[in-house]
């Protein structure tokens, strides 16, 4: 096994801690999730994993399949406590997940869907990045810092210049960081 595949691992089981934990504060209703933007992450997630197998990029599928359980996980708690509803990025996040699905039937290249879902993924995660700053008290800082470890640990994966490759793992780097960033940020000030 080289360090590639080693950081990979390390990032899913990393990722697992941290999405196991949110989703655990999602369950006793410490956070506010989305049902919408969750059952988003969750086509995101699956579409996503189906690509990066066709593409046989190995290091990021550990961190995906954590990320399609969770935000199904998620999802369920978040309809549980009955937070539903559907703003525009989650109706872009839907409709960029189909036209990926679309554009790599049409293409019949799978990497046209990893970058579509990707950022598809960034306009999704938005909402969530923004929160992080104006309403740092709707998340719990723990988890999303120990996401941004295992995002460190999946940027530390790339084997390969190709962007199939390292485009997944750039943004859920930069995704990881300002959210943790507005987190940071929001609760000095809210200190203050």
């Amino acid at each position: 096994m080289n360090i590639s595949e080693v950081c990979g691992y390390l990032a899913g089981i990393i990722f697992a801690l941290s999405a196991g934990w949110y989703a655990w504060d999602v369950a006793r209703r410490k956070v506010t999730a989305s049902v919408a933007t969750f059952f988003i992450f969750s086509l995101i997630n699956a579409s996503l994993l189906v690509s990066l197998i066709s593409k046989q990029v190995w290091s990021v599928i550990p961190f995906t399949v954590v990320g399609l359980i969770s935000s199904v996980l998620i999802c369920g708690f978040a309809l549980r406590n009955k937070k539903v509803y559907f703003e525009l990025p989650d109706k872009i996040g839907l409709a960029g997940a189909i036209i990926g699905f679309i554009l790599w039937l049409f293409t019949k290249d799978p990497a046209v869907n990893v970058y579509v879902i990707s950022l598809v993924n960034l306009i999704a995660f938005a909402p969530l990045i923004i929160k992080s700053f104006k309403q740092p008290n709707l998340e719990t800082n723990l988890p999303w810092q120990i996401n941004l470890l295992a995002s460190t640990f999946l940027l530390l994966s790339v084997n390969s210049l190709s962007a199939v490759v390292w485009v997944v793992l750039v943004r859920q780097f930069v995704c990881s960081l300002l959210l943790n960033i507005g987190l940071y940020r929001g609760k000095a000030n809210s200190s203050l």
